[in-house]
């Protein structure tokens, strides 16, 4: 299972982000609890990269009268991005040593990429 980056459902995220690890790590409770807290700010994310495609990028607002500005959703959708990618960066897994954890940090890069 991919996580698929347009995915509302924070369970869904979740259980992808599991199995994801899980290929390559042992997990922990403490994995598992940064897992918890990620799953619903990427859920999130998703929620508003759907309302701004809706809305557009640009929308009425400003001091003006008529002024367009950028979707604020899509600097909130970026920062709960990032704020999870810190959390899930944080995902070591079982074990010791300076090595423990480089699998969970090249497993988000290639399945987020930029994204986080």
């Amino acid at each position: 299972m991919n996580v698929d980056p347009t995915e509302k459902d924070a369970g869904k995220i979740r259980a992808a982000l599991v199995e994801l690890y899980e290929t390559e790590l042992d997990l922990e409770p403490t994995d598992l609890a940064l897992i918890d807290v990620a799953a619903p700010m990427l859920a999130r994310a998703a929620q508003l990269d759907a309302v701004v495609r809706r809305e557009g990028q640009m929308i009425p607002g400003g001091n003006r009268a008529g002024m367009m500005v950028l979707h604020p959703g899509i600097a909130q959708a970026q920062l709960s991005r990032t704020q999870a990618a810190g959390h899930l960066a944080k995902i070591r897994g079982e074990g010791e040593g300076n090595r423990r954890g480089h699998n969970a940090r090249d497993a988000v890069g290639a399945r987020w990429g930029n994204r986080v």
